[in-house]
């Protein structure tokens, strides 16, 4: 998939101190009204002991703070339709927030997955969709969890999001999945663990597995894991998976509107996207490189005459709008959302 451009300057930077984050934070923890480093730090509880290390990472902060500030003053005059906020990720190289964007394809799972050669794609009438759909609102979604700094497992958190959506849409019960039975379990199936994997590999072994329940099996944003699942409690199975021909929204609408939430894969390279704090996210530097992120869509409306889909994200409710993030729709599949889509067939 993608490969993140650094420029040749910070590569050699970034090789000369050999960065590594200070702290052990577990957590996405909320920022308010970030006015310098030293309140960012103290806001985060990050502390950096080395004094060229502490420069670094107040380089990297203050170049991400001036484009928040400036992304900001452009959308305050019309120039956009999203605003940006300092988060705990403002401190961060490229390669670091990298590690948390983990929608990758490999040989062995797609020696797997290419049996499913057939995309369904949308029917000829489907006028009578509704103009808006929101799973939250229908209670459908489970609330955003945090798939940690070093771990590149969000391909786990669109799998499992699409599927307790379409288990809500079919029992009416809202019950949370084990992301980490994926993250330590789906291996034979092309997926890598915390190193990134690929929702339709996980569908693959939900398959033939199942999937536990989050409460059985709770997430540790922990690597190379030993797999924990009990073959006699095979929890959740499906039958199958369908995928979404690429590019075509107006199947995500209808998938959406009448079944439930899809597992998409996107471009989540900018630092726009992950410094997004709220509105419909329209920068167009996302459709410059291959998707490399994953993510649950879970609803779809119109603001301001602005088609958006809705997307669940997984870096917790203190990211974006309370970890969700509107998106363009019906702008030529914006940030690769709609090139890898797929859902559970229960």
């Amino acid at each position: 998939m993608c490969q993140i451009r650094i420029h040749l300057l910070f590569a050699l930077i970034y090789l000369i101190f050999i960065p590594k984050l200070s702290t052990s934070l577990q957590t996405f923890p909320k920022l308010c009204d970030v006015k310098n480093f030293d309140d960012f730090l103290q806001q985060t509880g990050k502390v950096y002991t080395d004094e060229k290390e502490r420069q670094f990472r107040e380089a990297i902060f203050i170049g991400k703070k001036s484009l928040v500030d400036l992304g900001n003053k452009n959308a305050g005059t019309g120039g956009g339709s999203f605003r940006m906020s300092i988060n705990p990720l403002a401190d961060l190289t490229r390669a670091e927030v990298a590690k948390m964007t983990g929608s990758r394809i490999s040989y062995s799972g797609e020696e797997i997955t290419s049996k499913h050669t057939n995309f369904v794609t949308a029917k000829a009438n489907t006028d009578n969709l509704p103009e808006s759909v929101d799973w939250r609102q229908r209670g459908g979604v489970t609330p955003p969890d945090f798939q940690g700094f070093d771990c590149g497992s969000c391909w786990s958190f669109a799998t499992v999001g699409a599927l307790e959506g379409h288990l809500f849409r079919r029992t009416g019960f809202l019950v949370p999945l084990s992301t980490q039975n994926l993250v330590d379990c789906a291996d034979e199936y092309g997926s890598m663990g915390c190193d990134g994997g690929f929702q339709e590999y996980a569908f693959e072994y939900i398959r033939d597995h199942g999937i536990s329940l989050a409460n059985k099996y709770p997430y540790t944003q922990m690597e190379n894991a030993q797999c924990q699942q009990n073959e006699t409690e095979t929890g959740i199975q499906i039958r199958d998976y369908a995928r979404i021909k690429p590019g075509d929204e107006q199947k995500m609408k209808e998938v959406i509107a009448t079944l439930g939430p899809l597992a998409c894969s996107m471009n989540a390279a900018p630092i726009s996207f992950e410094q997004y704090m709220g509105g419909i996210y329209d920068d167009d530097e996302c459709n410059q490189d291959d998707v490399n992120h994953s993510v649950v869509v879970v609803g779809y409306g119109t603001e301001n005459g602005k088609d958006y889909w809705i997307i669940k994200n997984s870096y917790s409710s203190n990211w974006g709008e309370n970890g969700f993030m509107r998106i363009l729709r019906n702008a030529n599949s914006f940030c690769g959302i709609a090139s890898e889509c797929s859902y559970p067939i229960l």
